[in-house]
């Protein structure tokens, strides 16, 4: 049996990243996280541990070889305590990293090797801090031959987490507001590319690439199989819930004037493209994504009508 620590949430993302693996029956999962949640079911053990700890952590990364690393949750500086940490500790090492580090691209779909558009100020890019985070593991490998491979995720929806809204963040709001029948304000001209991804597709590409030691050293995008802009993702959804959607195109900053509690952060994400090239990760991880979006929205909403996350007298309709 081949030994994988995952490191960070046992919830979404994480959850399924466990799923695919314990599904695969050749692994032992093990998780590090801070036990605020139970742990996946059918897991060989959990670590609990706060990751600003550095000397718990430490002292749990160093313990033992590690076949499989799977991070979700680490910054730069976190990557750079745990490969020093690790000192030869783990045959292969698995980051998150997000198909943002390429910023407004300007060629879509947006290849692996398009340079990542970090900006002079923070606020230029949204995902500066991924960047960072790729830069670390990046430098690693090719100084240190630090065993790391980057997959780079679209944005993420599925049960387990509200989808992205159309205005960036993940607001219940948005979608009571389209079963309301209210006229919905949309960023720019909403016309701003996504690729959404299903999470257990998603899930699914962390035991690819810990199958395929040739992806060391790799970086691959990790997303749904197609794009659509801001306006007709909207549009999708107000379908799936069964209603006809009225919007309105107003600029970012009226948008956060009439609802300040918006993220100014998911807000630049979701008015820039989002367009990613999948095809490096099905030739070489033989990967792809499954499940279509509509049918995945589907059972997001479905979902968020039985956790009460939308009030609706009935679910939207097969």
């Amino acid at each position: 049996m081949t030994d994988v620590l995952i490191i960070g949430g046992n919830r979404f993302l994480g959850k399924t990243i466990a799923e695919a693996f314990l599904r695969s029956g050749a692994y032992r999962v093990y998780e590090l996280n801070r036990g605020t949640r139970p742990p996946n079911e059918g897991i060989a053990g959990q670590f609990r541990c706060d990751k600003s700890d550095r000397e718990a952590f430490g002292k749990i990364l160093s313990s033992r070889s590690w076949d499989v690393i799977v991070d979700t949750i680490l910054k730069d500086d976190d990557l750079e305590f745990v490969i020093d940490a690790l000192k030869g500790r783990v045959g292969h090492f698995i980051h998150t990293g997000s198909i943002g580090v390429y910023g407004d691209a300007r060629r879509i779909p947006a290849p692996e090797w398009l340079p990542m558009a970090k900006g002079d100020l923070a606020e230029e890019i949204v995902f500066n801090d991924k960047i960072a985070q790729d830069q670390v593991l990046m430098r690693a490998f090719q100084e240190r031959g630090f065993p790391a491979t980057i997959l780079r995720m679209s944005n993420v929806y599925g049960p387990g987490d509200v989808p992205l809204d159309g205005w960036g963040g993940r607001n219940p709001l948005f979608f009571q507001m389209i079963l309301e029948g209210r006229t919905l304000p949309i960023p720019e001209n909403g016309r701003a590319l996504l690729q959404p991804g299903h999470v257990q597709d998603l899930g699914r590409a962390f035991l690819h690439a810990a199958k395929r030691p040739a992806s060391i050293g790799q970086i691959y995008n990790i997303c749904g199989s197609w794009s659509l802009m801001l306006k007709d993702y909207v549009r999708l959804q107000a379908k799936i819930l069964g209603r006809e959607v009225r919007m309105e195109y107003v600029s970012q900053e009226e948008l956060l004037k009439r609802f300040p509690k918006i993220s100014v952060y998911g807000l630049r994400f979701v008015c820039q493209h989002m367009c990613a090239e999948i095809a490096k990760a099905e030739r070489e991880l033989d990967w792809r994504p499954e499940i279509p979006l509509e049918s995945g929205l589907r059972d997001n909403f479905r979902w968020m009508f039985e956790k009460g996350l939308l009030q609706e007298s009935a679910a939207p309709q097969e």
